[in-house]
């Protein structure tokens, strides 16, 4: 693991980027100056302001950390999942369309969205949905979204491993 503050240039790429999503709004209208990066192989980890940010491969979404991202995570579209879904999401299975009960806010193909439990609606996992609301309602069957990042996967140790550094950047 490396961590390193960006310089002023990529900090402010970054926070563009972060501003061109729908949970950017998170960020408050804040432009943050410094930007801290943990580092794993092709796994970034960003502390932006007050977020938690990760990039993996092309994808950018806030972590699955309440304590840092409630705001983003409640601005992301939402996939309901029954509770006989919970452990397999949880374990990284990617949302199977018989498990979702409801949908909470746009689903758009290729957007990154939340997945969360029925009962607590406390989010398991960051996913890209690979179906738009019309092929979604038409299925029975399927895959609905791809998941990202879920709680005790490599972005989740990463995190653990650097939260020390990250607190008091």
């Amino acid at each position: 693991m490396r961590a390193n503050y960006l310089s002023k240039r990529e900090t402010s790429r970054l926070v563009n980027e972060i501003l061109e999503t729908p949970w950017g709004q998170a960020l408050g209208g804040k432009r943050p100056r410094q930007a801290l990066e943990l580092r794993e192989d092709d796994l970034r980890i960003y502390k932006v302001g007050d977020l938690i940010v990760v990039r993996l491969g092309d994808a950018l979404f806030p972590a699955l950390l309440e304590e840092y991202n409630s705001e983003a995570l409640a601005l992301l579209p939402s996939l309901i999942v029954d509770m006989g879904a919970v452990p397999y999401i949880s374990r990284g299975a990617d949302v199977m369309r018989p498990g979702v009960r409801d949908v909470e806010g746009e689903l758009r193909r290729d957007e990154i969205l939340v997945v969360r439990d029925e009962r607590h609606r406390k989010a398991l996992a960051i996913a890209r949905s690979l179906v738009d609301r019309q092929t979604f309602n038409s299925m029975e069957r399927g895959k609905v979204a791809a998941n990202l990042h879920h709680i005790g996967d490599k972005v989740w140790k990463l995190i653990e491993k650097g939260r020390r550094v990250l607190e008091q950047a």
